[in-house]
């Protein structure tokens, strides 16, 4: 890899913005938890008739990558746009939402029997919140057997029983995500310094984990969960990514990112 012929095009309604035509920046992140993500998109001196095309609450996509490899970085719902002069140059921000809103998502006192196990009223709530449901495997099936209530948002509800079960649950790209991050079918990304591994990895360590915090040229396929192996002159391992991001500035073409030990 090598940061020339990088591309990113972003689309939403009927318009396309392309790194060719257009000065675009932006950083979008990912994580393992139920909060939306919310991203910031910079496009450079657009006309007035093409901002008034972009629209709050309007699906927007970005694809990025290089010349013959790009990929989905980001689906979500336009939350904020705005428009202001900097210096010569005319600056659109545009937030971005990686699901649309939840806060209304909310229930009361709904029981369940004595003995219900938490995959039933996980598939129940994934269906109240409306997403969605892109991977599902529980680490524990728990079984409540006082019966179980459930009440408030429905994210939180979702959180709550996963964290029962040794399971994390996540919004990523639009999409409801209840597994473990530590297991699963995820392909395995090879980096290191000729595959756009940038720097030296660093080590972290948490209470319950440690891991290294990474950078590389931007990498469309890391994201929430996937397989990183991991070859430089410091470090060999295998890492579970739990949150990260991808940038484009005038300089810069990142994923940065943390990944936890198996």
């Amino acid at each position: 890899m090598n940061n020339f012929g990088r591309v990113a095009e972003i689309q939403t309604g009927t318009k396309s913005f392309s790194s060719k035509d257009f000065t675009i920046e932006f950083t979008v992140p990912f994580d393992n938890d139920l909060l939306p993500n919310e991203s910031e998109i910079k496009i450079y001196n657009l006309s007035d008739s093409t901002l008034a095309k972009i629209e709050l609450n309007q699906t927007l996509l970005i694809n990025a990558g290089y010349e013959g490899d790009t990929g989905m970085i980001l689906h979500g719902y336009i939350s904020e746009v705005k428009t202001a002069w900097n210096g010569v140059d005319k600056e659109t921000t545009i937030h971005v939402l990686d699901s649309d809103d939840l806060s209304s998502r909310k229930l009361e006192d709904v029981a369940y029997a004595e003995g219900t196990r938490a995959s039933f009223i996980l598939q129940e709530m994934a269906g109240q919140l409306g997403l969605p449901l892109a991977q599902f495997y529980l680490n524990q099936d728990v079984q409540y057997d006082g019966g179980y209530t459930a009440s408030g948002d429905v994210t939180d509800i979702i959180k709550k029983i996963a964290a029962d079960c040794g399971t994390s649950a996540y919004i990523n790209k639009g999409q409801l995500y209840i597994r473990n991050l530590r297991h699963g079918a995820d392909d395995v990304i090879e980096l290191s310094q000729d595959t756009g591994l940038i720097g030296r990895p660093e080590p972290f360590k948490e209470e319950s984990f440690s891991g290294m915090k990474l950078k590389s040229q931007l990498q469309h396929r890391i994201t929430t969960a996937s397989v990183i192996r991991l070859l430089s002159r410091q470090k060999e391992a295998t890492l579970h990514i739990r949150k990260g991001s991808h940038k484009m500035t005038s300089s810069d073409f990142v994923t940065e990112m943390e990944g936890i030990y198996p």
